[in-house]
């Protein structure tokens, strides 16, 4: 059984965790993004020569995106990381390619049904921001992604060809519970 997490907002305290959790991820994965240092859940980060500096822009972002890492109690360990996109309109792709929750657990931990955990936490996240039925992403070869969203509650909502990226992306929508 997977053990729980607890969303936590990201600070100063943790950015030696958060370095150790950035550095995990190899560079020549593929991203829903044609961006390769981009880490799903981590937006931005790769625009900052430090960690302290994205934390700065977290904080200037506040109300229009929440960042949240995914702990797990009983070591205090990074496993995942999520981006809560307040409305659509925050994402900084098109709106077709838009999403309100962007995450990714790290790859020493993946496997283990922690994605699954971390999307029900961020979606009752999204739910207390007022958000009834949440737009994910995911590209269309990302199976793991794909079983995450589905066993979340996810209904299909078609699919989009990026044109830049030449990436397919499947687009779901799942009910926060709070509409």
């Amino acid at each position: 059984m997977t053990e729980e997490l607890r969303l936590v907002k990201p600070s100063a305290a943790y950015a030696a965790r958060i370095e150790e959790y950035r550095a995990e991820f190899p560079r020549d994965r593929e991203r829903v993004t044609n961006i390769p240092e981009r880490i799903p859940g981590m937006d931005h980060l790769e625009e900052f020569a430090d960690v302290y500096e994205w934390l700065e822009y977290c904080g200037r972002m506040e109300g229009k995106l929440s960042w949240y890492m995914a702990l797990r109690p009983s070591d205090g360990r990074i496993v995942g990381f999520c981006c809560l996109r307040h409305r659509l309109e925050y994402d900084d792709d098109d709106l077709e390619f838009a999403s309100h929750i962007g995450g990714s657990v790290r790859p020493s931990e993946q496997g283990k049904g922690y994605g699954k955990e971390l999307l029900r936490l961020a979606l009752k996240k999204a739910g207390e921001l007022g958000i009834g039925t949440a737009r994910l992403v995911c590209s269309d070869r990302n199976t793991a992604s794909v079983r995450t969203i589905l066993a979340c509650g996810g209904v299909f909502a078609g699919s989009v060809h990026g044109d830049i990226s030449g990436i397919t992306v499947n687009r779901y929508d799942i009910k926060t519970g709070e509409e």
